[in-house]
């Protein structure tokens, strides 16, 4: 193999590590992104629910969940823009390190397309290259002459056009290094934004909680009455569906089972994780699933069988997955409660103002079930849903955050 071939075989290489290098970082640079997007859209929309709640005094307690919210997703997107941050420096590197290899490659190519040239001056006229030939031993050297002046011509022409074709990559990436640089100053500019913006959120959430403080015995009075109120729900829900246990084993012979067109529902609830709809149409989460540190008294955590989605008044409750209603219930001071049967799922549809739907009617994906009710003394107006599995060995509360797609 001629020395040419084999420089071209390592640059077809380095090259083609480069592209796959830069395919990886274009498709993470594209998915953080979409990250940093998503959350931007989650600041601006609790950032919404805020000037809602602000417009009345007594929603202290509302504003304080949305600003705990949003100091969160500050910090996420903190994270997502040094991800990013980290990401450019990498392509940087990669690039700075690429145009060295290019460079060297470059002056190499043309140290040798040079003495290609100077060989080809010696071999100019047509007479030189007679006697070339004819000063071959034997018949068999004259003609493998004449294959080599013809193919040192042709490889001449490939290193000129590699040349040229190695110049344009060093220009691409020069041009794509100005970029990522520009592009990675900007991510900073946003990064010290966005802390500029958290600094603001943690004084504001100080000044709200310092008024809170002030307020610390309605706060305990009212988390004994919440306790009670989610005590009553639990206690509810798990009536409701063990009624419907016992419904079942006492069809099939003491063993719980579901019918053909209920284990395809539950079938096809279960492919749907991380893909269902949420129960607003708009609306962040503010309380997850498990507990949860109060926001004002120190000390205190909060159990919570599900997730509690801040949203605007008045907001439409919709169910998330195809089913039946199962049961249609109020609890005193906690509002109107819808369960939903999916087969061996439930979904729980909680703090309800105003419900649309009746016990046994059939309900599509997105239908509209209620209205979510806006707590007067804190102000809060969240949406609660609760997703429930049911087997033989009974029920398991599941986290619908792993359920609903992810805004």
């Amino acid at each position: 193999m001629s020395p040419f071939g084999s420089l071209k075989q390592v640059f077809l290489i380095l090259l083609g590590i480069f592209f796959i290098t830069f395919s990886g970082y274009s498709q993470s640079k594209e998915e953080l992104k979409k990250e940093r997007d998503r959350i931007s859209k989650n600041i601006e929309l609790t950032n919404k629910l805020i000037k809602e709640t602000r417009t009345n005094r007594s929603k202290k307690q509302a504003e304080l969940s949305l600003i705990n919210k949003k100091i969160n997703l500050r910090e996420d997107l903190i994270r997502s823009l040094r991800g990013e941050i980290a990401l450019y420096n990498r392509q940087i590197r990669s690039n700075e390190e690429e145009i060295e290899r290019l460079e060297k490659d470059l002056n190499t190519l043309k140290e040798r397309y040079a003495e290609s040239i100077r060989f080809a001056q010696r071999t100019s006229n047509e007479q030189e290259k007679l006697m070339y030939i004819f000063g071959s031993e034997d018949f068999v050297q004259a003609v493998r002459r004449i294959r080599f002046l013809k193919q040192y011509t042709e490889n001449r022409k490939r290193q000129a056009e590699k040349i040229q074709q190695t110049q344009k990559d060093l220009n691409l990436l020069n041009n794509e290094l100005a970029l990522s640089i520009e592009n990675k100053d900007d991510l900073i500019r946003r990064e010290l934004d966005t802390k500029n913006d958290l600094t603001e959120d943690l004084s504001n959430q100080k000044n709200v909680v310092q008024n809170l403080k002030q307020e610390e015995r309605q706060l305990v009075a009212k988390l004994k009455q919440q306790e009670k109120e989610r005590e009553k729900l639990n206690k509810e829900i798990q009536r409701i569906i063990e009624a419907e246990i016992r419904a079942s084993r006492k069809d099939n012979d003491g063993v719980f089972s579901l019918t053909p067109e209920a284990a395809a529902l539950s079938a096809s609830f279960e492919k749907n994780k991380g893909k269902l709809p949420w129960p607003v149409e708009r609306g962040v989460i503010t309380a997850n699933f498990g507990q949860n540190p109060h926001p004002v008294l120190a000390g205190i955590t909060i159990p919570n069988n599900g997730i509690d989605i801040a949203t605007n008044a008045e907001a439409k409750v919709r169910s998330i997955f195809q089913g039946t209603v199962s049961a249609v219930f109020s609890i005193s001071g906690a509002g109107q409660n819808v369960i939903v049967n999916h087969g061996g799922y439930r979904t729980v549809y909680s703090n309800l103002k105003d419900v649309y739907v009746f016990k046994g009617q059939k309900v599509e994906n997105k239908d509209v079930i209620g209205t979510v009710l806006t707590d007067e003394s804190s102000g809060k107006t969240e949406a609660h849903l609760e997703i429930w599995r049911v087997s033989q060995k009974g029920t398991t509360k599941e986290d619908p955050a792993l359920w609903i797609f992810r805004k």
